[in-house]
């Protein structure tokens, strides 16, 4: 699983980088964030991660392989991360049933910049 985690998230960071439109851009930037954060916390890198954000990564994964298996293109009109609506957060990177606030991705972005632990 933690193979295939950083697979996906390297995946999303070449798309981002190849994308000419912002929205791609964004989109891809998110889900590699929520890939990585995923993969930190199962190998045990990144100990304080609340109990509820690794769960709402879950169910944006979940929603991501889900509509990829329909084939789906629609996108949500809250961030499937903090499930706020889009009217509370402003602009959402939307991709094929997921979306992200800047809030989130921001979030995403901190705890990859954050330290590691020391064991």
């Amino acid at each position: 699983m933690i193979l295939e985690l950083e697979n996906l998230s390297a995946l999303c960071e070449e798309k981002s980088q190849k994308s000419e439109e912002i929205e791609r851009q964004r989109f891809y930037e998110g889900m590699a964030v929520a890939y990585t954060t995923l993969t930190v916390k199962l190998t045990g890198e990144f100990d304080y991660i609340e109990p509820a954000v690794i769960d709402e990564l879950y169910k944006a994964m979940e929603k991501t392989s889900q509509q990829s298996e329909q084939k789906k293109t629609d996108a949500s009109e809250t961030c499937s991360f903090c499930q706020r609506s889009k009217e509370e957060v402003g602009e959402l990177a939307m991709g094929p049933g997921v979306s992200i606030c800047k809030s989130c991705l921001e979030f995403g972005v901190e705890v990859l910049n954050a330290p590691a632990p020391h064991s």
